[in-house]
């Protein structure tokens, strides 16, 4: 049973950068439909409608990404592409992706997509071109919205933003933040250190 086990294989016998990511983890959580295209002995519990120890040839359940990768690769499953991926959404999403809540669809919609091209699947070269013209096209959008979100509600503002983008939109918005306080002269103003105070506050008691 260790070949089902998560990343038990690791290609040319070098950790992925992102091994022990978090991120990457959940990433790899997304669920594939999948189909067998072989008789699996013994396996009949990872599908818990299944009454047989065995899975048979056919037999369509969900996979987590990361076991469908593997699988997909020794071609033991066909894998389906996740909703937010097939063509009806690339469609959309290119028809004006801004408007798409990405973080509805797939939390980690980017991470999750770089992934699934691993998978064997004729689609998986659309997906890649779908991928970059999605975050193209968000870019502006995200990058405008969070150097002006003063006095605004920033969760409304991020709710439609995958984890990535969120993060992207934090990273600007504390830039131009800090940005500002330097050209206000407020990053320069020193500030007496916590102990030097409580030091004089000290010697003033001591004295009176």
């Amino acid at each position: 049973k260790q070949w089902y086990q998560r990343r038990v294989r690791v290609d040319d016998g070098v950790i992925p950068e992102d091994y022990f990511s978090f991120d990457s983890i959940l990433a790899e959580q997304q669920k594939i439909a999948c189909v067998f295209k072989k008789s699996m002995f013994g396996l009949g519990f990872l599908d818990p409608s299944n009454q047989n120890e065995n899975l048979v040839s056919g037999s369509k359940m969900e996979l987590p990404l990361w076991m469908a990768s593997h699988l997909a690769k020794m071609d033991f499953v066909a894998c389906e592409l996740p909703k937010p991926y097939q063509e009806t959404s690339r469609n959309i999403l290119l028809a004006d992706s801004s408007v798409v809540d990405l973080f509805k669809q797939v939390m980690y919609f980017y991470e999750t997509g770089t992934k699934l091209l691993k998978v064997p699947h004729p689609e998986c070269p659309h997906v890649s071109v779908s991928l970059v013209k999605t975050f193209v096209g968000r870019f502006k959008k995200i990058m405008d919205s969070s150097q002006n979100c003063r006095n605004q509600d920033l969760s409304e503002m991020c709710q439609k933003l995958d984890v990535d983008e969120k993060r992207l939109f934090e990273i600007n918005r504390l830039s131009v933040e800090l940005l500002d306080k330097w050209e206000r002269r407020e990053s320069n103003i020193i500030v007496p250190s916590t102990l030097v105070q409580h030091s004089r506050k000290r010697k003033r008691d001591q004295v009176f």
